[in-house]
């Protein structure tokens, strides 16, 4: 499993100042030793979002979120971790580096490098070069402005064998690596020879704008070979887990809250260049949880546009199950006979595509929409195996608010009733697993946690008073005495790690590192400030241990073990007593 190293992560937090990359988003001001701004994550009229420069976080008193610089890459890019790394070394100049779990280094980076060579070279081919002739008069036919063109850099790969082997050994690029990039192919007779040939090139860009393949299209009818060829599979590019144009569509996803997705990448351009942002392509291939999963990332909705054909419309259902399986509201827009979003927009303008997204129907209004042109649905089998088709696509989602809602959609189209549909469905749950079932459970998303005060404040105190707290909180506390997971886990970071707590923080878990920001930013709210710590620590460790206690007694009592019991009750009277009758049995 390729990873970064922990001191490549530390370096890019060093060299990516958190008020300077927040400020490069939103405006920040000035407000003593801290940097106030309304919140970019939530609407509000007086600024509770607060960026702290000496301590390399931010943190929103309105909304609860915070965190590092990387965190908030994360938070306003709407990438993950990974993505936002790349993007803060980018921004650093440095590379980004991976590793085997064995410490052996990867070459991804040296791929991202090719690809991105390869990429201005084709893009230069069509641009200038005599090879890209052909190119640039297929272009002239579909009427796309020479800035769309630079936008998506498209290219064209020359019609040579050795185009890139050329290209490669003026770059002293090794042959094994070219061909690792899925760019070179071997021949059964051992020779390589350039994967694209005389077609139009269109890069495929990763969510933080690398990229990472190509998509190549025939433009003259009368060569042989598919209509469009992809780079395969390669440690950069899985087609499970690419969209076309995601790098330029998911902020305006993530504002719009939807997604519409079309065929081909031409479609996706178009619908850019006519100022319609929120657009990816599936380039022709069938779309996956993966890709479910990614959209989900930036919007709640998604828009199918597919061809109006019977493959378009097999392959809208079969998306709108990956995509309800993953609670995202589908529709799907039906385009005219014979147009697709490229050629609506050329004829009719951007209005038109608009308004047939506006118009798209539901998934399940869809699907019966399409059942209804070969079934009778008045007659009792073609009513049955619409119905069939209609609990299949219902059986995806995981929501039981979803499912009620499509089970109440469906009884009202099909003319049946809510509780026979249900019943139907329950019946077939309890015989055979819904896909849904099969699948992996995915993370669900939790409410905010609303963490014990009193931890919360003890916590505080070991982060910023550690001489005086540090040695009564690690002799005498229990970890798992605390009740709050998230303490837990920050408890047992400040007693390993006192000086590296936002260095040592778990990047997967939310919870904790919105909690190590709030015991930054926030006043201590417990204890005034005329206690010494070191008191304060003393009386919230015995408020910790009188519930412990007090529960173990409890359960002592009603197992009969009064003997043990009351030991309890004596340790209780003790800790009434104040912190020097206590001591010693408070041990950890």
């Amino acid at each position: 499993m390729k990873q970064i190293p922990r001191e490549t992560i530390d370096e890019i937090r060093e060299r990516n100042d958190i008020a300077e990359v927040i400020g490069s988003y939103i405006s920040l001001k000035s407000a003593g030793g801290r940097f106030k701004a309304l919140c970019p994550f939530h609407n509000e009229k007086t600024p509770s979002f607060t960026v702290s420069p000496d301590r390399q976080i931010y943190h929103c008193f309105g909304c609860d979120v915070g965190g590092d610089v990387i965190r908030f890459i994360q938070e306003y890019e709407k990438v993950d971790f990974m993505v936002a790394l790349q993007m803060l070394a980018d921004r650093a100049g440095m590379e980004l580096n991976f590793e085997d779990a064995d410490g052996q280094r990867s070459n991804k980076r040296e791929l991202f490098q090719i690809h991105e060579g390869v990429s201005q070279l084709y893009h230069r081919v069509l641009l200038e070069h005599p090879d890209g002739e052909a190119g640039r008069a297929y272009l002239e036919t579909r009427d796309l402005k020479p800035e769309t063109v630079e936008a998506f850099r498209i290219g064209f790969a020359p019609d040579r064998f050795d185009a890139l082997e050329r290209w490669a050994q003026k770059k002293q690029i090794p042959v094994e690596l070219m061909e690792h990039a899925g760019l070179r192919a071997r021949s059964e007779r051992g020779s390589t020879y350039d994967r694209f040939r005389k077609r139009l090139m269109f890069p495929i860009l990763d969510e933080a704008g690398r990229t990472i393949g190509f998509s190549g299209r025939l433009i003259d009818p009368n060569d042989r070979g598919g209509k469009y060829v992809n780079s395969p599979e390669t440690p950069l590019f899985r087609k499970s887990r690419v969209l076309f144009g995601i790098d330029k569509a998911r902020k305006a996803m993530a504002e719009k809250r939807t997604a519409i997705i079309v065929e081909g990448q031409l479609d996706a351009i178009r619908c850019h260049e006519a100022g319609i942002s929120n657009v990816v392509a599936s380039q022709g291939t069938a779309l996956t949880s993966d890709h479910a999963r990614m959209v989900r990332r930036y919007a709640d909705e998604v828009i199918l546009v597919l061809d109006a054909d019977a493959a378009g419309q097999k392959a809208a259902l079969r998306s709108s199950e990956a995509f309800i399986a993953e609670e995202l509201s589908v529709r799907v827009a039906s385009l005219p006979a014979g147009e697709d979003p490229d050629s609506l927009i050329r004829t009719q303008g951007a209005e038109a595509l608009v308004q047939c997204a506006a118009s798209a129907v539901s998934a399940l209004d869809f699907l019966i929409n399409c059942s209804a042109k070969t079934e009778n649905l008045k007659k009792e089998a073609g009513l049955m195996r619409t119905t069939r088709a209609v609990q299949e696509l219902i059986s995806h989602a995981p929501g039981a608010v979803q499912r009620d809602r499509m089970v109440q959609q469906a009884a009202e189209r099909l003319g049946l009733s809510q509780s026979a549909l249900r019943k139907d469905m329950a019946r077939k749950k309890q015989t055979r697993p819904s896909p849904v079932a099969q699948s992996a459970k995915r993370e669900l998303p939790v409410a905010p946690v609303k963490h014990p005060v009193d931890e919360v404040a003890l916590l505080q105190m070991l982060f910023f008073h550690p001489e005086e707290v540090f040695p009564i909180v690690a002799d005498h506390l229990p970890v798992d005495y605390l009740t709050d997971p998230d303490s837990q886990v920050l408890l047992e970071l400040l007693l390993d790690h006192p000086t590296e707590l936002m260095e040592k923080l778990p990047p997967d878990h939310l919870g904790v590192q919105r909690l190590a920001v709030r015991i930054q930013m926030e006043d201590g709210k417990l204890r005034g400030k005329e206690i010494e710590p070191a008191r304060a620590a003393q009386d919230i460790i015995m408020t910790i241990w009188r519930r412990v206690l007090t529960q173990q007694r409890r359960s002592l009592q009603e197992a009969n073990r009064l003997d043990e019991a009351r030991v309890l009750t004596q340790q209780l009277y003790h800790l009434k007593q104040g912190w020097e009758h206590a001591v010693d049995f408070l041990v950890v």
